[in-house]
Protein backbone atom coordinates (compact mmCIF):
# COMPACT_ATOMS: atom_id res chain seq x y z
CA UNK A 1 0.00 0.00 0.00
CA UNK A 2 1.19 3.52 -0.79
CA UNK A 3 1.96 5.82 2.13
CA UNK A 4 0.14 9.15 2.67
CA UNK A 5 3.32 10.94 1.59
CA UNK A 6 3.37 9.04 -1.72
CA UNK A 7 -0.32 9.71 -2.32
CA UNK A 8 0.27 13.39 -1.61
CA UNK A 9 3.15 13.38 -4.06
CA UNK A 10 1.01 11.76 -6.75
CA UNK A 11 -1.80 14.29 -6.24
CA UNK A 12 0.73 17.12 -6.37
CA UNK A 13 2.18 15.79 -9.62
CA UNK A 14 -1.28 15.53 -11.19
CA UNK A 15 -2.13 19.09 -10.10
CA UNK A 16 1.22 20.31 -11.44
CA UNK A 17 0.54 18.72 -14.84
CA UNK A 18 -3.04 20.00 -15.00
CA UNK A 19 -2.01 23.53 -14.00
CA UNK A 20 0.87 23.68 -16.48
CA UNK A 21 1.02 26.67 -18.78
CA UNK A 22 2.32 24.33 -21.49
CA UNK A 23 -0.90 22.35 -21.21
CA UNK A 24 -2.86 25.59 -21.63
CA UNK A 25 -0.94 26.45 -24.81
CA UNK A 26 -1.36 22.89 -26.12
CA UNK A 27 -5.12 22.87 -25.51
CA UNK A 28 -5.59 26.29 -27.11
CA UNK A 29 -3.57 25.11 -30.13
CA UNK A 30 -5.75 22.01 -30.44
CA UNK A 31 -8.83 24.24 -30.23
CA UNK A 32 -7.51 26.34 -33.11
CA UNK A 33 -6.89 23.21 -35.22
CA UNK A 34 -10.38 21.89 -34.42
CA UNK A 35 -12.01 25.20 -35.37
CA UNK A 36 -9.98 25.47 -38.58
CA UNK A 37 -10.77 21.93 -39.78
CA UNK A 38 -14.44 22.16 -38.76
CA UNK A 39 -14.77 25.46 -40.64
CA UNK A 40 -13.47 23.81 -43.81
CA UNK A 41 -15.80 20.83 -43.39
CA UNK A 42 -18.78 23.11 -42.77
CA UNK A 43 -19.20 23.57 -46.53
CA UNK A 44 -19.59 19.81 -47.03
CA UNK A 45 -21.41 18.82 -43.83
CA UNK A 46 -23.35 21.92 -42.81
CA UNK A 47 -23.27 23.89 -39.55
CA UNK A 48 -25.60 21.55 -37.66
CA UNK A 49 -23.59 18.38 -38.34
CA UNK A 50 -20.28 20.13 -37.66
CA UNK A 51 -21.53 21.29 -34.27
CA UNK A 52 -22.66 17.80 -33.30
CA UNK A 53 -19.65 15.86 -34.61
CA UNK A 54 -16.82 18.22 -33.66
CA UNK A 55 -17.81 20.80 -31.06
CA UNK A 56 -20.42 18.87 -29.06
CA UNK A 57 -18.63 15.54 -28.99
CA UNK A 58 -15.82 14.12 -26.88
CA UNK A 59 -13.94 12.66 -29.84
CA UNK A 60 -13.95 14.18 -33.36
CA UNK A 61 -13.02 11.99 -36.30
CA UNK A 62 -11.06 13.62 -39.13
CA UNK A 63 -10.83 11.91 -42.52
CA UNK A 64 -7.23 12.55 -43.59
CA UNK A 65 -7.78 10.82 -46.95
CA UNK A 66 -10.85 12.49 -48.52
CA UNK A 67 -12.80 10.53 -51.09
CA UNK A 68 -14.38 7.12 -51.19
CA UNK A 69 -11.58 5.45 -49.19
CA UNK A 70 -12.14 6.74 -45.68
CA UNK A 71 -9.28 6.79 -43.17
CA UNK A 72 -10.59 8.59 -40.07
CA UNK A 73 -8.31 9.44 -37.17
CA UNK A 74 -9.45 10.48 -33.66
CA UNK A 75 -8.99 14.05 -32.47
CA UNK A 76 -10.08 15.70 -29.20
CA UNK A 77 -13.60 17.06 -29.61
CA UNK A 78 -14.94 20.32 -28.27
CA UNK A 79 -16.40 18.71 -25.12
CA UNK A 80 -13.08 17.08 -24.22
CA UNK A 81 -11.02 20.21 -24.90
CA UNK A 82 -13.47 22.35 -22.93
CA UNK A 83 -13.37 19.93 -19.97
CA UNK A 84 -9.54 19.89 -19.98
CA UNK A 85 -9.37 23.69 -20.19
CA UNK A 86 -11.75 23.87 -17.24
CA UNK A 87 -9.56 21.49 -15.21
CA UNK A 88 -6.45 23.40 -16.26
CA UNK A 89 -7.92 26.68 -15.04
CA UNK A 90 -9.14 25.23 -11.73
CA UNK A 91 -5.81 23.49 -11.08
CA UNK A 92 -3.93 26.74 -11.76
CA UNK A 93 -6.08 28.50 -9.16
CA UNK A 94 -5.55 25.77 -6.59
CA UNK A 95 -1.78 25.79 -7.09
CA UNK A 96 -0.90 29.43 -7.69
CA UNK A 97 -3.62 31.84 -6.59
CA UNK A 98 -4.31 32.98 -3.05
CA UNK A 99 -7.39 34.88 -1.93
CA UNK A 100 -6.60 38.58 -1.54
CA UNK A 101 -8.05 41.93 -2.58
CA UNK A 102 -5.19 42.35 -5.02
CA UNK A 103 -6.15 39.13 -6.80
CA UNK A 104 -9.92 39.70 -6.66
CA UNK A 105 -10.06 40.97 -10.25
CA UNK A 106 -8.18 37.97 -11.62
CA UNK A 107 -10.39 35.66 -9.56
CA UNK A 108 -13.52 37.26 -11.03
CA UNK A 109 -12.17 36.96 -14.59
CA UNK A 110 -11.26 33.31 -14.18
CA UNK A 111 -14.54 32.48 -12.41
CA UNK A 112 -16.41 34.11 -15.29
CA UNK A 113 -14.47 31.99 -17.79
CA UNK A 114 -15.28 28.86 -15.76
CA UNK A 115 -18.99 29.76 -15.79
CA UNK A 116 -18.78 30.37 -19.54
CA UNK A 117 -17.31 26.90 -20.13
CA UNK A 118 -19.89 25.30 -17.83
CA UNK A 119 -22.66 27.25 -19.55
CA UNK A 120 -21.66 25.85 -22.94
CA UNK A 121 -21.54 22.34 -21.44
CA UNK A 122 -25.01 22.68 -19.92
CA UNK A 123 -26.35 24.21 -23.14
CA UNK A 124 -24.98 21.33 -25.22
CA UNK A 125 -26.50 18.74 -22.89
CA UNK A 126 -29.79 20.35 -21.82
CA UNK A 127 -30.95 22.76 -24.53
CA UNK A 128 -33.64 21.81 -27.04
CA UNK A 129 -34.58 23.85 -30.10
CA UNK A 130 -37.79 23.56 -32.11
CA UNK A 131 -40.10 25.69 -34.25
CA UNK A 132 -43.75 26.65 -34.48
CA UNK A 133 -45.20 27.50 -37.88
CA UNK A 134 -48.50 29.35 -37.65
CA UNK A 135 -50.82 30.78 -40.25
CA UNK A 136 -52.86 33.80 -39.20
CA UNK A 137 -55.76 32.56 -37.07
CA UNK A 138 -54.14 29.16 -36.44
CA UNK A 139 -53.61 27.73 -32.94
CA UNK A 140 -51.00 25.17 -31.89
CA UNK A 141 -49.92 23.53 -28.63
CA UNK A 142 -46.76 21.87 -29.95
CA UNK A 143 -43.51 22.76 -31.68
CA UNK A 144 -41.53 20.78 -34.25
CA UNK A 145 -37.89 19.84 -34.39
CA UNK A 146 -36.40 21.40 -37.55
CA UNK A 147 -34.23 18.32 -38.27
CA UNK A 148 -35.12 15.31 -36.11
CA UNK A 149 -38.00 13.07 -37.20
CA UNK A 150 -40.17 10.42 -35.56
CA UNK A 151 -42.47 7.63 -36.70
CA UNK A 152 -45.89 8.34 -35.22
CA UNK A 153 -48.38 5.49 -34.81
CA UNK A 154 -51.83 6.75 -33.84
CA UNK A 155 -54.34 4.24 -32.47
CA UNK A 156 -57.88 4.33 -31.09
CA UNK A 157 -58.17 5.05 -27.39
CA UNK A 158 -60.86 5.29 -24.76
CA UNK A 159 -63.67 7.84 -24.98
CA UNK A 160 -62.78 8.63 -28.58
CA UNK A 161 -59.35 10.02 -27.62
CA UNK A 162 -56.55 8.81 -29.88
CA UNK A 163 -53.29 7.48 -28.44
CA UNK A 164 -50.03 8.53 -30.10
CA UNK A 165 -46.98 6.25 -30.03
CA UNK A 166 -43.85 8.10 -31.21
CA UNK A 167 -40.80 6.07 -32.25
CA UNK A 168 -37.74 8.38 -32.17
CA UNK A 169 -35.32 8.61 -35.08
CA UNK A 170 -32.53 6.88 -33.16
CA UNK A 171 -34.50 3.60 -33.12
CA UNK A 172 -35.35 3.59 -36.81
CA UNK A 173 -33.05 1.26 -38.74
CA UNK A 174 -33.41 -1.61 -41.18
CA UNK A 175 -34.66 -4.75 -39.45
CA UNK A 176 -36.00 -2.94 -36.37
CA UNK A 177 -39.39 -4.15 -35.16
CA UNK A 178 -41.88 -2.71 -32.67
CA UNK A 179 -44.72 -4.60 -31.01
CA UNK A 180 -48.19 -3.12 -30.59
CA UNK A 181 -51.63 -4.38 -29.64
CA UNK A 182 -52.37 -7.17 -32.14
CA UNK A 183 -49.56 -6.54 -34.64
CA UNK A 184 -45.87 -5.83 -35.16
CA UNK A 185 -44.41 -2.97 -37.18
CA UNK A 186 -41.18 -3.89 -38.96
CA UNK A 187 -38.78 -1.52 -40.76
CA UNK A 188 -37.59 -3.17 -43.99
CA UNK A 189 -35.75 -0.26 -45.63
CA UNK A 190 -34.51 3.02 -44.16
CA UNK A 191 -33.28 6.14 -46.03
CA UNK A 192 -31.85 8.97 -43.86
CA UNK A 193 -32.28 11.35 -46.79
CA UNK A 194 -34.08 10.46 -49.98
CA UNK A 195 -35.71 11.52 -53.21
CA UNK A 196 -39.16 10.20 -54.15
CA UNK A 197 -40.27 9.91 -57.77
CA UNK A 198 -43.09 8.38 -59.78
CA UNK A 199 -41.97 4.82 -60.54
CA UNK A 200 -42.65 5.39 -64.26
CA UNK A 201 -39.94 8.08 -64.25
CA UNK A 202 -37.54 6.34 -61.89
CA UNK A 203 -34.17 5.26 -63.24
CA UNK A 204 -31.97 2.29 -62.42
CA UNK A 205 -30.43 4.10 -59.43
CA UNK A 206 -33.72 3.92 -57.52
CA UNK A 207 -34.29 1.20 -54.93
CA UNK A 208 -36.25 -1.75 -56.35
CA UNK A 209 -38.50 -2.06 -53.28
CA UNK A 210 -42.09 -0.78 -53.73
CA UNK A 211 -45.04 -0.29 -51.42
CA UNK A 212 -48.21 -2.29 -52.02
CA UNK A 213 -50.40 -0.32 -49.62
CA UNK A 214 -51.09 3.36 -48.99
CA UNK A 215 -50.19 6.50 -50.92
CA UNK A 216 -46.72 5.25 -51.88
CA UNK A 217 -47.87 2.42 -54.17
CA UNK A 218 -46.75 4.11 -57.38
CA UNK A 219 -43.62 5.78 -55.97
CA UNK A 220 -39.92 4.87 -56.06
CA UNK A 221 -37.22 5.96 -53.61
CA UNK A 222 -33.47 6.48 -53.81
CA UNK A 223 -31.01 7.55 -51.14
CA UNK A 224 -29.34 10.97 -51.15
CA UNK A 225 -26.45 12.57 -49.24
CA UNK A 226 -27.35 14.54 -46.14
CA UNK A 227 -28.49 18.13 -46.65
CA UNK A 228 -25.95 20.71 -45.50
CA UNK A 229 -27.76 24.02 -46.14
CA UNK A 230 -29.36 25.63 -43.08
CA UNK A 231 -32.67 26.24 -44.88
CA UNK A 232 -32.98 22.62 -46.11
CA UNK A 233 -33.74 19.42 -44.24
CA UNK A 234 -33.41 15.71 -44.90
CA UNK A 235 -36.43 13.92 -46.36
CA UNK A 236 -36.41 10.63 -44.48
CA UNK A 237 -38.21 7.64 -46.01
CA UNK A 238 -38.87 4.15 -44.65
CA UNK A 239 -40.62 1.06 -45.93
CA UNK A 240 -42.55 -0.65 -43.12
CA UNK A 241 -44.54 -3.88 -42.94
CA UNK A 242 -47.42 -4.69 -40.62
CA UNK A 243 -47.00 -8.25 -39.32
CA UNK A 244 -49.96 -10.13 -37.80
CA UNK A 245 -49.51 -12.46 -34.76
CA UNK A 246 -49.32 -15.49 -37.10
CA UNK A 247 -46.25 -13.96 -38.80
CA UNK A 248 -47.96 -12.98 -42.07
CA UNK A 249 -47.39 -9.61 -43.66
CA UNK A 250 -50.47 -7.41 -44.00
CA UNK A 251 -48.76 -5.18 -46.54
CA UNK A 252 -45.88 -2.79 -47.10
CA UNK A 253 -46.19 1.00 -46.76
CA UNK A 254 -43.89 3.85 -47.76
CA UNK A 255 -43.66 6.49 -45.04
CA UNK A 256 -41.82 9.79 -45.49
CA UNK A 257 -41.89 13.34 -44.20
CA UNK A 258 -42.03 14.28 -47.88
CA UNK A 259 -45.56 12.83 -48.00
CA UNK A 260 -48.25 14.97 -46.40
CA UNK A 261 -50.90 13.45 -44.15
CA UNK A 262 -51.25 10.09 -42.45
CA UNK A 263 -51.77 6.59 -43.86
CA UNK A 264 -54.30 4.16 -42.42
CA UNK A 265 -54.48 0.42 -41.90
CA UNK A 266 -56.88 -1.84 -40.03
CA UNK A 267 -56.11 -4.53 -37.45
CA UNK A 268 -58.77 -6.52 -35.57
CA UNK A 269 -61.44 -4.09 -36.64
CA UNK A 270 -59.49 -1.09 -35.32
CA UNK A 271 -58.19 1.67 -37.58
CA UNK A 272 -54.63 2.85 -37.02
CA UNK A 273 -52.79 5.78 -38.58
CA UNK A 274 -49.07 6.21 -39.16
CA UNK A 275 -46.72 8.80 -40.60
CA UNK A 276 -43.12 10.00 -40.62
CA UNK A 277 -43.14 13.55 -39.29
CA UNK A 278 -40.87 16.08 -37.60
CA UNK A 279 -40.42 15.32 -33.93
CA UNK A 280 -43.06 17.05 -31.82
CA UNK A 281 -42.74 18.73 -28.42
CA UNK A 282 -46.12 19.23 -26.76
CA UNK A 283 -46.71 22.14 -24.34
CA UNK A 284 -49.38 22.66 -21.65
CA UNK A 285 -50.45 25.89 -23.35
CA UNK A 286 -51.47 27.02 -26.83
CA UNK A 287 -50.40 29.89 -29.05
CA UNK A 288 -52.70 31.53 -31.61
CA UNK A 289 -51.33 33.83 -34.29
CA UNK A 290 -53.54 36.90 -34.48
CA UNK A 291 -51.53 38.97 -36.93
CA UNK A 292 -48.16 38.87 -38.67
CA UNK A 293 -46.47 42.07 -39.84
CA UNK A 294 -43.50 42.30 -42.20
CA UNK A 295 -41.96 45.75 -42.67
CA UNK A 296 -39.40 46.51 -45.40
CA UNK A 297 -37.08 49.42 -45.96
CA UNK A 298 -38.73 52.03 -48.19
CA UNK A 299 -38.31 51.25 -51.87
CA UNK A 300 -36.59 47.88 -51.30
CA UNK A 301 -37.42 44.26 -50.48
CA UNK A 302 -34.93 44.23 -47.60
CA UNK A 303 -36.64 43.15 -44.33
CA UNK A 304 -36.69 45.90 -41.73
CA UNK A 305 -38.74 44.23 -39.04
CA UNK A 306 -41.21 41.38 -38.72
CA UNK A 307 -43.40 40.64 -35.74
CA UNK A 308 -46.15 38.31 -34.56
CA UNK A 309 -49.04 39.34 -32.38
CA UNK A 310 -50.10 36.18 -30.57
CA UNK A 311 -52.64 35.09 -27.97
CA UNK A 312 -51.33 32.87 -25.18
CA UNK A 313 -53.89 30.38 -23.83
CA UNK A 314 -53.13 28.27 -20.76
CA UNK A 315 -56.12 26.24 -19.48
CA UNK A 316 -54.22 25.12 -16.37
CA UNK A 317 -53.70 28.66 -15.08
CA UNK A 318 -56.64 30.31 -16.85
CA UNK A 319 -54.23 32.68 -18.59
CA UNK A 320 -55.50 34.35 -21.76
CA UNK A 321 -53.47 37.33 -22.95
CA UNK A 322 -52.01 38.94 -26.04
CA UNK A 323 -48.36 39.76 -26.58
CA UNK A 324 -46.06 40.86 -29.40
CA UNK A 325 -42.97 38.92 -30.48
CA UNK A 326 -40.56 40.72 -32.79
CA UNK A 327 -36.88 40.86 -33.71
CA UNK A 328 -34.62 41.03 -30.62
CA UNK A 329 -37.71 40.98 -28.38
CA UNK A 330 -38.52 37.34 -27.54
CA UNK A 331 -41.24 35.98 -25.29
CA UNK A 332 -40.10 34.00 -22.24
CA UNK A 333 -42.80 31.72 -20.85
CA UNK A 334 -42.96 28.35 -19.14
CA UNK A 335 -39.20 27.82 -19.26
CA UNK A 336 -39.19 28.45 -23.03
CA UNK A 337 -38.02 31.37 -25.14
CA UNK A 338 -39.93 32.23 -28.32
CA UNK A 339 -38.00 34.16 -30.98
CA UNK A 340 -39.32 35.64 -34.22
CA UNK A 341 -37.26 33.51 -36.61
CA UNK A 342 -38.84 33.97 -40.05
CA UNK A 343 -41.90 33.99 -42.26
CA UNK A 344 -43.37 32.17 -45.26
CA UNK A 345 -46.29 32.04 -47.72
CA UNK A 346 -46.27 35.71 -48.73
CA UNK A 347 -46.11 36.94 -45.14
CA UNK A 348 -49.13 34.91 -44.02
CA UNK A 349 -47.13 32.35 -42.03
CA UNK A 350 -44.98 33.16 -39.02
CA UNK A 351 -42.08 30.95 -37.90
CA UNK A 352 -41.23 31.10 -34.21
CA UNK A 353 -38.03 29.56 -32.84
CA UNK A 354 -38.66 27.82 -29.51
CA UNK A 355 -35.67 27.28 -27.22
CA UNK A 356 -35.57 25.44 -23.92
CA UNK A 357 -32.24 26.23 -22.27
CA UNK A 358 -32.08 26.09 -18.45
CA UNK A 359 -28.58 27.60 -18.58
CA UNK A 360 -29.50 30.67 -20.66
CA UNK A 361 -28.50 33.13 -17.90
CA UNK A 362 -24.97 31.73 -17.44
CA UNK A 363 -23.37 33.55 -20.43
CA UNK A 364 -24.76 36.88 -19.17
CA UNK A 365 -23.48 36.27 -15.64
CA UNK A 366 -20.07 35.08 -16.87
CA UNK A 367 -19.61 38.09 -19.20
CA UNK A 368 -20.61 40.44 -16.38
CA UNK A 369 -18.07 38.82 -14.04
CA UNK A 370 -15.30 39.01 -16.65
CA UNK A 371 -16.12 42.67 -17.29
CA UNK A 372 -16.16 43.57 -13.59
CA UNK A 373 -12.92 41.64 -13.08
CA UNK A 374 -11.17 43.49 -15.91
CA UNK A 375 -12.36 46.84 -14.56
CA UNK A 376 -11.09 45.84 -11.11
CA UNK A 377 -7.66 44.86 -12.48
CA UNK A 378 -7.41 48.07 -14.51
CA UNK A 379 -8.45 50.22 -11.55
CA UNK A 380 -5.86 48.57 -9.27
CA UNK A 381 -3.09 49.24 -11.78
CA UNK A 382 -4.37 52.80 -12.22
CA UNK A 383 -4.36 53.42 -8.45
CA UNK A 384 -0.81 52.06 -8.19
CA UNK A 385 0.32 54.26 -11.09
CA UNK A 386 -1.12 57.39 -9.40
CA UNK A 387 0.51 56.38 -6.13
CA UNK A 388 3.92 56.01 -7.78
CA UNK A 389 3.45 59.36 -9.51
CA UNK A 390 2.72 61.09 -6.20
CA UNK A 391 5.77 59.43 -4.65
CA UNK A 392 8.02 60.64 -7.45
CA UNK A 393 6.51 64.14 -7.27
CA UNK A 394 7.19 64.31 -3.56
Amino acid sequence: MSSPRNRKGIVGSVVAVLSSLRLTVLLLSLCMILIFVATLLQVEMGIHEVQLKFFRSWIAWFDIVPGEKRFPIPFPGGMLLGALLLLNLLAAHIRRFKLSWGKAGMLLVHTGIVLMLLGELFTAVLSVESQIRLDEGETSNYSLSPREIELALIGPGENGIETVNAIPFGRLREGASFGFDGFELRVTHFFRNSHIEDERLAGADYDPMRANRGMGVSLAVKGKPRETAMDLRDLTSVFVEIISPDGKSQGRWLLSNALAGVQEFEVNGKTWKMAIRQQRFYHPFSIRLLDFTHERYLGTQIPKNFSSRIRLLNPETGEDRETLIYMNHPLRYGGLTFYQAGFDNNDSTSILQVVRNPAWTMPYVSCAMVGIGLVWIFSQHLIKAFARRRTFAA
